[in-house]
């Protein structure tokens, strides 16, 4: 039997790899909080098996691991990668979530399936805010990185440094466990990919705030409320990756895995687009104006501008390509969200993200 392991099946990307892999295994496993779905999608997902695991926990882990053994090929671990943004006031639970889930699942697969591929869902907010030090060029509709930089055609690739950076604590923690899987796929020669992502989204779900707005911005002109742009003039610039395009990613990489490998994942210039530009493409995809309040305070170690490189990336798997642009993805959001009209599921934001630490495992 072939099974594919995922953590966070409750979240953006989890929740997508369970779709996808149900198709390509024989048996998708799931660890951490419950995904929500309805009838119709638990009796399509059939083969899925979920275990309510608390993924800091090295033994309930291994003990997960162990039964299912040599049976696993693959493990994706999702629940690493921060659903929000939250001040720092509990570090703990949050360095928990990513490193110490991380090391626990990656002990459980050299103990249980070594021969398992690994793939980890990381971020670009590892980086923290050290790209504000480019040489940026404003515009009237985003910033622009200037055009004589070696990085202004393809965006960002692997070399940018990690020090000397704000970032927040979460993505200190996402950072922690994306050195130790590095390390424990190169020092055990574990089939370990890690996957820096950016702004991820998909129709049905995305995490709250500045990674989520996308979809933020559709659920509130859909529910009729102001969305709320934060610093930058609204120019602040992010390519898009359609979550199923990012699970690809994952795929090519379980096909022929390289260990410790690290890549960028996301849109590139093509799918880049400052907040005011999204706004504009989605007020005319509906016909009218959309609500929203400026406040001039940007996020803490939010950046004015980031294009993602993964030239590296189709370099080792030609075969991957992005297949959803920002209209698609902007109209499929728009009919997710208005299939609800004012009655949103699933608390007040409207979003099936992450909503503490602790959720996610």
């Amino acid at each position: 039997m072939d099974i594919a392991v995922v953590t966070g099946p409750a979240g953006l990307v989890g929740g997508e790899a369970v779709r996808v892999f149900s198709t390509r295994f024989d048996l998708v496993v799931g660890l951490g909080e419950p995904p929500r779905w309805d009838a119709g999608e638990a009796e399509r997902l059939a083969n899925f098996r979920h275990h309510r695991t608390d993924l800091r926990d090295q033994s309930a882990v291994a003990e997960v691991l162990r039964g299912y053994g040599a049976d696993v090929r693959l493990v994706v671990h999702t629940a690493a990668h921060p659903g929000t943004v939250r001040p720092a006031a509990d570090p703990l639970p949050w360095f928990g979530a990513a490193a110490l889930s991380t090391v626990s699942l990656l002990e459980a697969v050299r103990a249980h399936c070594p021969e398992a591929v690994f793939v980890l869902d990381s971020t670009v907010d590892v980086y923290g805010d050290v790209s504000k030090a480019l040489p940026f060029v404003e515009t009237p509709t985003r910033w622009e990185l200037d055009p004589a930089h070696p990085w202004h055609q393809h965006g960002v690739d692997e070399s940018m440094p990690l020090d000397r950076a704000d970032r927040v604590f979460p993505a200190v923690s996402v950072l922690s466990a994306d050195l130790a899987a590095q390390d424990q796929g190169r020092r055990y020669g574990l089939n370990v990919g890690v996957f820096r992502s950016s702004h991820v989204t998909a129709a049905r779900s995305a995490p709250p705030g500045r990674h989520g707005f996308l979809s933020d911005l559709v659920r509130d002109a859909v529910r009729g409320t102001p969305f709320t742009i934060r610093g930058h003039g609204g120019k602040q610039v992010r390519d898009i990756l359609d979550a199923a395009d990012l699970v690809e990613m994952f795929w090519h990489f379980y096909l022929e895995p390289r260990s410790g490998e690290v890549y960028h994942a996301g849109g590139g210039r093509e799918r880049g687009c400052s907040i005011l530009e999204v706004i504009g493409e989605y007020e005319y995809l509906i016909g009218r104006e959309v609500q929203f309040e400026y406040s001039a305070e940007p996020e803490y170690a939010d950046l004015r501008w980031w294009l993602t490189d993964t030239r590296r990336f189709r370099r080792d798997y030609p075969r991957w390509r992005p297949t959803r642009g920002l209209s698609d993805i902007l109209a499929t959001t728009h009919r997710y969200w208005s299939e609800f009209g004012r009655n949103f599921p699933f608390g007040a934001n409207g979003a099936l993200g992450l909503g503490s630490a602790s959720e996610a495992l």
